[in-house]
């Protein structure tokens, strides 16, 4: 085997074991993290949401993907909001200053977290920038959706009326 087949080959079966430990939070209540609303001090509390189907996306200023998905995002909540529908978008960047300078050029209607502390995302297991996380009504992770192209808008929004359809037992 070669130098790059070997590297093709370490980094297959990194990527294949990556999503199984973050298939593991498939099906499990949404994990508690630390992270900051907006410019308060106040911890995001995730049971607040409760009986609506959130989506909770990391994300990042150095993210070219994030710049194209939170327009997408934006709008998506817009239109089902409604419906019970909500976005929580977790920042990770170290300077939270120049998170809401970015804001400014890509501004969203949805909550806003900041944890440059790194625990959220490592409660999560986010693997990519952005990662998105399905919320059911009842506060279980449902799905993970890793990175964003265009083509993945489809995806989303079935994905997400799919939950809203769901009746709480």
């Amino acid at each position: 085997m070669r130098g790059g087949e070997l590297k093709i080959l370490i980094a297959c079966i990194f990527l294949v074991a990556s999503f199984i430990v973050s298939a593991e939070m498939v099906g499990q209540k949404v994990p508690f993290c630390p992270a900051k609303i907006n410019a308060s001090e106040q911890n995001i509390d995730f049971e607040k949401y409760r009986g609506k189907v959130i989506l909770i996306d990391f994300w990042a200023t150095w993210c070219p993907p994030c710049k194209q998905s939170m327009p997408f995002l934006n709008a998506l909540r817009n239109e089902l909001v409604s419906q019970g529908f909500e976005i929580i978008a977790i920042n990770v960047d170290d300077d939270r200053e120049g998170a809401l300078a970015f804001l400014k050029a890509y501004p969203v209607d949805y909550l806003l977290g900041f944890d440059s502390s790194g625990v959220c995302p490592s409660t999560f297991d986010v693997k990519a920038m952005p990662s998105s996380y399905f919320i059911d009504k009842q506060g279980r992770v449902r799905d993970i959706h890793l990175g964003y192209r265009e083509n993945d808008q489809r995806y989303i929004r079935n994905k997400i009326t799919e939950l809203l359809a769901e009746k709480r037992p």
